[in-house]
């Protein structure tokens, strides 16, 4: 590891915990207008991993099964997410994202965009490949690091 300047990154470090708070609040408003509380995290968890049961989802979100069944309700409501049955057993429901769930995610991730678009419209096409850069070796070492935890 280089030497640096105790006081050099201790300034970084205040940056950067200022910098990705008020990015992950203003994250947090874009989603939280159009799905409040849980609601943003179920359906982007049904995006990712595809259709899921309540009770897989429930564990993975870590709530409780009442309100993943709240939640998905209003989702159910906005026509954003629905519930399929298990073709063997049809006492087995899934919830997956539907077509309209899809879009929306999409318009409020451009959204979302759009303001860290505007957050670092100061750099310049030299500087972009080199934040990828870093932040890359540092997912890559914070990867190995939760490898090395028992």
């Amino acid at each position: 590891m280089p030497e640096r300047s105790s006081k050099d990154f201790a300034r970084f470090e205040e940056l950067f915990w200022n910098v990705t708070r008020e990015m992950g609040k203003m994250w947090k408003q874009v989603f939280e207008s159009h799905l409040p509380g849980s609601q943003s995290h179920l359906v982007f968890t049904l995006a990712r991993k595809g259709p899921l049961k309540m009770s897989e989802l429930a564990q993975i979100l870590g709530l409780t099964a009442g309100a993943v069944t709240a939640a998905s309700d209003k989702l159910i409501d906005h026509g954003y997410v629905t519930r399929i049955r298990d073709e063997k057993d049809r006492r087995i429901v899934y919830l997956g994202i539907t077509d309209e769930g899809r879009e929306m995610l999409q318009q409020l991730r451009e959204v979302g965009r759009t303001k860290m678009t505007e957050a670092f419209s100061h750099l310049n096409e030299e500087q972009l490949p080199i934040i990828i850069e870093i932040f890359e070796q540092a997912a890559g070492n914070i990867s190995n690091m939760k490898g090395t935890e028992k």
